[in-house]
């Protein structure tokens, strides 16, 4: 049999925290840091965790936008002395 994991009618996509650095493109250290921050969603089963996909998507997504560049056209970056 195959069962699908659903959440709200969409198929529920869970990920390690290696596969989910992998897609930011970050450390697996850094992925583990930022989970045990509750920077990033993850849910714990026992030992183990997972990243649910779309919510690291929504996550990025709201990453993006609060870095957007401000409209004056200042940059939203801080600058090094």
């Amino acid at each position: 049999m195959n069962y699908q994991l659903t959440h709200n009618g969409n198929e529920l996509d869970l990920l390690t925290v290696p596969e989910a650095a992998k897609l930011l493109r970050i450390s697996r250290n850094l992925a583990y840091e930022l989970v045990a921050r509750h920077e990033i969603p993850a849910i714990r089963l026992g030992r183990v965790i997972r990243v649910p996909k779309q919510g690291l998507e929504e996550w990025l997504d709201r990453q993006v936008d609060g870095h957007r560049r401000p409209a004056n056209g200042a940059d939203s970056w801080p600058r090094r002395p």
